[in-house]
């Protein structure tokens, strides 16, 4: 069913991967000890749950327990999900089976055509869907983190590929700016989803000028700097945050702000900062950080936490602020306050049978069924390891 990649990319190894979770005779799966793990161990723990819950051959379920409406394998956003967390391990010191294991996983999805392949939303082999600019570029920083991880070119040549796809998704309507999806970005008009996207042009400046640094080609650069600028000109708002979209047909904006749509922004400003050293970068993106910890967060309980949605979201501005307090100490604080919701939910936001609540401060389970949410865990007990490190 696989489209595998080369030898050298998918080599097996037979050495175990550390298990720290154990299924009961009920299949409930729990830790040895779960009051006294290091956060590493709770990122390998909430793997081994996922394990446990989701698998579905060697793909996984959208959701655990599934509904009744639900295609037989999830869709390939969540997936990634498992790419970063088959990295984030793998970085922690885990067993390379992890990473190769996922990396495999994610070929069921990868359409191999003549021009501009990438991967598509559901299996090849189930049927097909569409391709989307922001799964490839977020499957494409996966790629050049595995390659970073392994030095294994394989990775790196894949990435580029994908690139290649994102790149494609640019025009000049609107002024610049990249489509959510290939299926509009030829000739469309009023339809709903003819717009011009934060997310996917934010992730493609980022993707690219992450390519920049491997391969110094100043094609990456040049269109990492160009996409930033058409987001920063036609999507910031007043509080230095960042609406959803613009749409085509009115040259309106959505004007709803996601955490996920900042901390690309943050992390493409930090990125172009590094290159350039132009400080202007550098400035931008902190003043994102500052909004973006003011607006988003909340108070319950006498608690601050992040929003009570979206987990992945917000695991990604985790990130965002975990590379910007590498040049500004303020979000370090940002960070720990991360810190602190994960600690809580860990003990209060959890299902009778270990899924993490959508809502970290435990109010609402949410969309705790959904395979994304629970792999954003992964990522945030994983990042908070080396954070503290």
């Amino acid at each position: 069913m696989l489209i595998f990649f080369c030898s050298t990319l998918l080599k097996c190894s037979e050495a175990k991967d550390n298990e720290i979770i154990l299924p009961t005779d009920d299949g409930v799966v729990v830790p040895d000890d779960p009051n006294n793990l290091s956060y590493k161990e709770k990122a390998k723990a909430v793997y081994d749950l996922i394990q446990q819950q989701y698998k579905a051959g060697d793909l996984y379920r959208e959701n655990s327990p599934s509904g009744a409406g639900d295609n037989k394998y999830c869709y390939l956003w969540p997936y990634v999900g498992m790419l970063t967390a088959a990295n984030v391990l793998y970085d922690l010191g885990y067993d390379k089976s992890i990473l190769t294991k996922e990396f495999g996983g994610v070929e069921a999805f990868y359409d191999n055509r003549p021009v501009l392949p990438s991967y598509q939303a559901y299996p090849i082999a189930e049927t097909a869907s569409d391709h989307y600019y922001d799964d490839a570029a977020i499957v494409a920083m996966e790629f050049i983190d595995a390659y970073r991880l392994t030095n294994e070119q394989a990775y790196l040549d894949r990435a580029i590929k994908l690139v290649d796809f994102i790149m494609s998704g640019e025009d000049n309507r609107l002024g610049g700016g990249l489509y959510w999806l290939e299926a509009v970005s030829k000739d469309c008009t009023n339809e709903a989803n003819c717009i011009k996207a934060a997310n996917t042009t934010a992730y493609a400046s980022f993707v690219a000028s992450e390519l920049y640094k491997e391969t110094n080609m100043i094609g990456y650069l040049d269109f990492a700097k160009r996409t930033y600028q058409w987001n920063y000109n036609n999507l910031r708002d007043t509080d230095n945050l960042y609406w959803n979209d613009k749409s085509i047909a009115t040259g309106q904006v959505n004007p709803v702000k996601w955490t996920y749509n900042a901390a690309m922004m943050i992390m493409s400003g930090v990125n172009l900062y590094e290159i350039t050293n132009d400080s202007s970068y550098l400035d931008q993106a902190i003043a994102t950080a500052r909004s973006a910890y003011s607006k988003f967060t909340r108070v319950v309980n006498d608690k601050i936490f992040y929003p009570a949605n979206d987990s992945w979201f917000n695991v990604e501005l985790m990130t965002s602020f975990i590379e910007l307090s590498e040049h500004d100490q303020k979000s370090k604080d940002y960070v720990e306050t991360f810190i602190d919701n994960i600690d809580y939910a860990w003990e209060n936001a959890r299902t009778s049978d270990g899924r993490f609540y959508e809502d970290w401060s435990g109010q609402n389970e949410g969309r705790s069924k959904w395979l994304l949410q629970q792999a954003a865990l992964i990522e945030a007990y994983g990042r908070a390891a080396k954070f503290k490190e």
